[in-house]
């Protein structure tokens, strides 16, 4: 399935449709050793005082299993925000008041901090919107060549009637760092929908003609560099309420 979860270039993608783009904010949190009990109480309370839910600040907190960031912990914010709309965001009190709360409160407990990285939504390679949130998510970060040819972008842009068809629920986004896709797939049913074997190739064959499968998979493994897979689990008590 992993080669299935796809590609971005973002020296390929047309500025102009970045104007009205949802975008949002990934970061991540690598917590000492022995210190997981604590964090999770700083990070509560941070999230209660200056995360709260509804406004671009809101986070949505994961664990993670699995890729580079095995065991951290991601904050996901400024959700659906435009590149307009975080020109007002960045010069906010409300937003100064906030990391300054984090780094006196909550950074004591913190090994490392990493990602920072803006991912834009695309609705054209997406079939769940971004708005769409469930406890469970895989994430697939693909690392592409760069310039992929137009056949590349040709198969991403078949993959969603395939995903409908499938069953599937997947947002795409592009990132602020290298030239990747996100693949998102949500389980509104939890981990169990993994247990259930794989109707992919079937319903890309049923959608798009028989063997096509096999010719796209082809193509896509041409340009993808990198797969990386990260299980996220949605820690309510830690997110905005």
């Amino acid at each position: 399935m992993k080669k299935l979860i796809l590609i971005s270039a973002l020296c390929l993608i047309d500025l102009a449709a970045f104007a009205q783009a949802a975008t949002a904010n990934f970061q991540y949190y690598k917590v000492k050793t022995g210190q997981r009990a604590a964090f999770n109480e700083a990070l509560k309370n941070h999230v209660a005082k200056f995360r709260k839910a509804g406004t671009p600040l809101a986070w949505n907190v994961f664990n993670l299993t699995g890729g580079s960031h095995h065991n951290e912990v991601l904050a996901i914010y400024n959700r659906g925000l435009s590149w307009e709309q975080r020109d007002a965001l960045s010069a906010t009190t409300a937003n100064s008041e906030a990391a300054s709360d984090f780094y006196l409160k909550v950074s004591p407990f913190l090994e490392g901090v990493t990602g920072g990285e803006i991912i834009t939504y695309r609705a054209e390679y997406s079939n769940s919107p971004m708005k769409e949130v469930t406890d469970k998510v895989r994430s697939n970060f693909l690392t592409i060549r760069y310039a992929p040819a137009q056949e590349f972008w040709d198969v991403i842009k078949r993959l969603p009637k395939v995903w409908d068809k499938a069953g599937m629920k997947i947002a795409t986004y592009t990132t602020s760092g290298q030239n990747r896709l996100v693949f998102s797939r949500r389980f509104p049913n939890g981990w169990k929908e993994l247990d259930e074997l794989s109707t992919l190739k079937t319903a890309y064959d049923e959608v798009y003609g028989k063997g096509a499968y096999e010719k796209d998979m082809a193509i896509m493994r041409t340009y993808v560099v990198e797969n990386e897979t990260s299980y996220m689990t949605l820690q309510p008590d830690l997110s905005s309420k």
